[in-house]
């Protein structure tokens, strides 16, 4: 009779909540603290909970949300000597948003609290204030919280039968303990196998559907990936994606919910969710992988394949080996591409800090240091951070943003006029160049966050592996390898600055110092010049009238400050002026797609799809994932992909040929990146025709190592056939 009138009261509570009118303009949950107590005896345990009703369409989160989102949080502050337990967490649903999938609830959803009431406490009133936070999700997230007191007696137990009811469908809805299933994980070649056996599986696939594993760590599962299972009679097998814990391999057990439906002896299909512990490296099902879905990815421990100059697999390298990588990655950044308008300042400093005291001098270079080891960590934390919320985050993803751009093409253009001598405002733009002039102590620290800066959008070879690596850690263990590689860009100048000799060959001061300066200007221009064709790329004509306009006004406004008199002032700040309004309107045009060209004609745009088909076809695949603002991208593109013999082997091979653009944010791009342990943008992929992982090639091409992967490529599609030809 008390089950069924807990029950009824439920319908009559669900009743109510489902009439609740949610405002358009939020809050998307209505919250409300309930108990299955109005009171409780000295010693007893009872139950208070976080109650939701979610306007339709949204969601909160369980205690794993997925790929993004935070789990809700409720903290009581109880009377001196009562304790908590952990919150019951509901069985979780799932929730897919482009390439993302979360977990948590809709509709409604209780979670309950175990509260301990002291075998000593005093009878009388007991006041117990709570606060609640959850994130609540549509196509948008909002955070949202409340405040809460409720009031228990202490005294002779009553039950609350409201709150009771409530709090008896949370357990009814949670996770049965673990015990009737017995579970393993093991890692095998394409996949993670979680294998299942016991009772509730009886019956198979004519009396079990919709199995899917919701783990309680965040990190052993790729969770937007397709789950595939298979049923046999009181057994079961997933087959998952590898997640950051579990690319190497399974070394420890872990803990999750399988959710399913069971076909009871009536016919009727009923939800059941089952805790389990998989032990790690157990199999405990014979059954055969489920057929893979048509556009399944190649796993992200799949071997590089090949060699050619690449790092070592992420997941198989050490932290000092990482450690290692970053550090040479760091210091051949020095010799790329993307640095050389950094290097004119660099030159420029040695030369002009000749003359003061070396103890000076050694200051300025740790100075420098400073700046290009904590502009590495500070962009080393964004970047993890925005991974971490399930952003499109990508190494050099400053560069995807037009006003950055632009704003870096002006600081450019600005230095270059300045080492011209167009001029000269004490310390500040002239330092950020040189880093000398009144000691330079502000200007070397703003060196080097430039050199970082301008330097980002590029990836030093070993330094690939040394920021996959620092994918897989620990937020701290990944901000250690981004400081290795600031020491390892910062370190070549340090040396100078502690060892100047090494300057002897250098003619004594004079006025060759001047025309140095103004030589190295036009490295300056050039890479504004570099910088206005990325805005081209990414926001079209608009974009670079706008840049224009406003180098024009900074030139302008430059001119204009040098002259004397109040009139040339103002003339100067509406110059000046008129620079903010043009960057403005160059960072706020909308992204365009660049023409392909007339030598881009044989590639194609990628899309996983694209790939997939062109296998099925019998061909080999290469893709290159590239952006206009990176220039080791723009290196290779016109160095080693343009060489005849490489788009001859292409042709010979019968090679489809795509090209993923960075260039403008893109999260299917970014996924694919992550998916192959890639930090950022050059990421080169020549997979086989049919089935097989890619070979992953190192970010500095040559035509050698290309030829080479296509003939690799060729091979494995040859040796394939033949197997299926002898097979029959």
């Amino acid at each position: 009779m008390i089950r069924l009138l807990a029950v009824f009261t439920a319908f009559i509570l669900t009743a109510a909540a489902s009439a609740q009118e949610f405002s358009p303009d939020g809050p998307w949950v209505h919250p409300r603290l309930v108990s299955d107590r109005e009171a409780v005896a000295p010693g007893e345990t009872f139950h208070i909970a976080l109650h939701q009703d979610i306007a339709p369409g949204w969601h909160t989160y369980w205690l794993n949300p997925g790929d993004s989102g935070e789990a809700t949080r409720l903290d009581l502050t109880l009377p001196e000597g009562w304790t908590t337990g952990a919150m019951t967490w509901p069985a979780p649903g799932a929730y897919s948003l482009g390439p993302l999938t979360n977990y948590g609830y809709s509709d409604r959803v209780t979670l309950p609290l175990e509260v301990t009431v002291p075998a000593d406490a005093a009878p009388g009133r007991a006041d117990i204030p709570a606060y609640g936070s959850w994130l609540v999700c549509e196509d948008i997230c909002v955070p949202e919280d409340g405040e809460f007191l409720i009031t228990i007696e202490v005294g002779e137990s009553r039950p609350d039968r409201a709150g009771a009811a409530l709090i008896a469908e949370a357990f009814a809805a949670a996770p049965e303990a673990p015990g009737p299933l017995q579970a393993g994980l093991a890692r095998e070649t394409d996949s993670l196998a979680l294998t299942l056996a016991g009772a509730p599986l009886s019956g198979g696939a004519d009396a079990v559907r919709g199995l899917s594993f919701f783990p309680f760590n965040g990190s052993i599962i790729d969770h937007a990936a397709e789950q595939r299972a298979a049923l046999g009679e009181g057994e079961a097998r997933l087959d998952l994606r590898p997640g950051r814990l579990t690319r190497q391999a399974v070394n420890e057990a872990y803990g999750g919910v399988i959710r399913f439906e069971a076909r009871g002896e009536d016919g009727q299909w009923r939800t059941r969710a089952i805790e389990i512990e998989a032990q790690p490296g157990a199999s405990l099902s014979g059954l055969a992988p489920a057929p893979a879905a048509p556009s399944a990815p190649a796993s992200p421990a799949s071997p590089a394949g090949g060699g050619d100059g690449q790092t070592a697999a992420p997941s198989s390298i050490s932290f000092w080996q990482a450690a290692l990588f970053a550090l040479v990655g760091g210091l051949i950044l020095n010799l790329m591409p993307c640095v050389f308008p950094v290097l004119s300042m660099k030159a420029l400093t040695l030369v002009e800090k000749r003359g003061i005291e070396r103890a000076e001098g050694r200051l300025l270079g740790l100075i420098f240091a400073a700046g290009v080891i904590l502009t590495f960590l500070a962009l080393g934390a964004v970047f993890l951070a925005v991974r971490a919320a399930g952003g499109d985050a990508a190494w050099g993803m400053q560069l995807q943003t037009p006003g950055v751009v632009a704003g870096l093409a002006l600081l450019m253009f600005l230095i270059g006029l300045n080492f011209l001598g167009v001029f000269e405002i004490g310390t500040s733009l002239q330092s950020v160049g040189s880093g000398v002039r009144d000691s330079g102590r502000r200007g070397a620290f703003l060196t080097g966050v430039l050199a970082v800066f301008v330097a980002a959008p590029c990836i030093a070879p070993f330094m690939a592996g040394a920021l996959a690596y620092a994918l897989t850690q620990p937020p701290l263990v990944s901000l250690a390898v981004f400081g290795f590689l600031g020491v390892g860009l910062a370190l070549p100048f340090v040396i100078v600055a502690f060892y100047p000799k090494l300057l002897a060959f250098l003619p004594k001061p004079g006025a060759w110092m001047v025309r140095l300066r103004q030589v190295l200007a036009f490295p300056m221009f050039g890479a504004a010049v570099w910088l206005v064709w990325v805005l081209a790329a990414q926001t079209g004509p608009n974009g670079v009238l706008w840049a224009l306009i406003m180098m024009l006004a900074a030139g302008f406004a430059a001119w204009a400050f040098s002259m004397r008199g109040t009139l040339s002032r103002v003339t100067a700040l509406a110059g000046a002026l008129l620079v903010a309004g043009a960057l403005y309107s160059a960072a706020v045009q909308p992204a365009v797609s660049a023409a392909p060209s007339a030598a881009d004609a044989a590639w194609a745009d990628w899309s996983p799809e694209a790939v997939q088909e062109a296998r099925a076809e019998g061909r080999a695949v290469f893709v290159d994932f590239t952006a206009a603002w990176c220039v080791t991208c723009q290196v290779n593109k016109l160095g080693a992909l343009s060489e005849r013999n490489v788009i001859n082997s292409f042709a010979a091979h019968d090679v489809a040929l795509f090209r993923a653009d960075f260039t403008n944010r893109d999260r299917r791009i970014a996924d694919e990146l992550s998916r192959h342990g890639a930090a950022g943008v050059p990421l080169y992929l020549m997979y086989p025709a049919g089935e097989g992982a890619p070979d992953v090639l190192p970010p500095l091409l040559t035509g050698g190592i290309v030829i080479r992967a296509v003939e690799r490529a060729a091979n494995r599609v040859d040796q394939a056939g033949n197997q299926r030809r002898s097979a029959r």
